[in-house]
């Protein structure tokens, strides 16, 4: 069976300071959300909140 390829998916930008640009990181905090437990999903709420606080 083939596996399902998301026409959304591309390559995440990595700036030259070796951290993945902030963008795509809000982008990959807010998918890992939808699809974590409760418990996991406010953790990255969190995670996403110091983000973007320290912007």
């Amino acid at each position: 069976m083939k596996e399902k390829i998301d026409n959304n998916s591309r390559s995440l930008k990595w700036e030259e300071n070796g951290e993945l640009a902030h963008k795509d990181l809000s982008e990959l905090l807010e998918r890992l959300k939808n699809v974590e437990s409760d418990h996991t999903s406010s953790e990255l709420s969190r995670l996403e909140t110091k983000l973007n606080i320290k912007d």
